[in-house]
């Protein structure tokens, strides 16, 4: 089998892994110096698939009585180093624990170290997690290509992190996230049947958006990603409400979105959009666990409590579809390698 499509069957059993083997204890130390003060801000970064994933933790954690912010790695070693401060608490996200702009930062903070350094990383021998205090596995394990097991498994931790740090209980998340991995599982089991149904969902177009909001925007921003890195197809996602704000005027014969439903908060403004859309001559796909009367629709499985996990599969088998589409063998890279040494 090709090894992409490999890593995206195995994402079942690799989420299993992280789950189980996720323990508080590691964490507990930095959870009672947040609740005591000794932190003045909370700087979230990554790169790539890396930083996508850390977005619904983040939004999790904003509601600690601390500033929190999610940062481009490479933007905060060049331009936002005053960010990091001797009482900052730094969360850095590196599968690899290589990356060229993670380990600049590490080396250029070194002098002035901030009050604590945690890192999520699937390899534990890496430089990233020899330099850090605290370092969170992911528990992926190998992975051929592009990001696909080591994506969910980065979301996870960071969400059950994130669950701890913000004080509350973390079984409740744990048992949903194995809940999430039955779930997914199941659907990946009839994989070619449901990329077939997503090629003629999709239809004829010539231009092509990703759109959600909140937390989806971490499925919408990898899912670009991917099409780009696994079938060389060049893909935008976007922020549902900032389309409204100029890029509306792309919705004619031709174009086509898909939207993520989403939370609930703002479901209903998604779906909205998504008619507007269709009014204005264009086409949506709506993306959600059942199907919309008014919309075609794209189902795929959602667990409430962790729905960023599952959010990733539709654009995954996208991937293969654009594959096909362009004539490519999906996840296999042509000019860069598994890890990005080079800034």
């Amino acid at each position: 089998m090709n090894p992409y499509i490999s890593d995206i069957l195995s994402q079942p059993a690799a989420l299993r892994d992280a789950v189980q083997k996720f323990s508080t204890a590691p964490l507990a130390p930095i959870t009672e110096r947040l609740q005591s003060g000794d932190f003045d801000r909370l700087v979230i970064t990554g790169m790539g698939a890396s930083y996508n994933a850390a977005y619904p933790a983040y939004l999790q954690l904003t509601g600690l009585p601390i500033p929190v912010m999610l940062v481009n790695a490479a933007e905060l070693v060049h331009y936002m180093d005053g960010l990091i401060g001797t009482r900052t608490l730094l969360w850095a996200n590196s599968q690899s624990g290589r990356s060229a702009e993670l380990l600049h930062l590490i080396q250029r903070i070194e002098p002035t170290p901030p009050a604590c350094i945690l890192a999520s990383v699937n390899d534990k021998t890496s430089p990233l997690a020899a330099a850090v205090n605290v370092c969170l596995p992911i528990h992926a394990g190998p992975e051929s290509t592009v990001s696909t097991k080591t994506y969910v498994n980065t979301l996870a931790v960071n969400l059950l992190a994130a669950q701890q740090l913000a004080g509350r209980e973390v079984e409740p998340l744990k048992s949903a996230m194995l809940t999430a991995a039955d779930e997914i599982e199941n659907y990946l089991s009839d994989w070619q049947a449901r990329v077939n149904d997503l090629d003629d969902l999709l239809g004829d177009f010539e231009t092509l958006l990703l759109l959600g909001r909140g937390d989806s925007m971490s499925a919408v921003w990898n899912g670009a990603l991917i099409n780009k890195e696994a079938a060389k197809f060049s893909l935008e996602g976007m922020n549902a409400a900032e389309f409204r704000h100029g890029p509306l005027e792309l919705a004619a014969p031709g174009f086509c979105a898909m939207i993520f439903a989403g939370a609930s908060t703002t479901s209903v403004l998604n779906c909205k959009l998504a008619l507007d859309i269709v009014e204005h001559g264009g086409r949506a796909i709506w993306l959600d666990s059942i199907i919309d009367l008014e919309l075609p629709t794209f189902v795929f499985p959602i667990v409430d409590s962790v729905r960023p996990v599952t959010e990733i599969l539709p654009m995954q088998l996208l991937t293969l579809v654009m594959a096909k589409r362009e004539d490519v063998e999906p996840g296999i890279f042509r000019f860069i390698g598994k890890i990005t040494t080079t800034e």
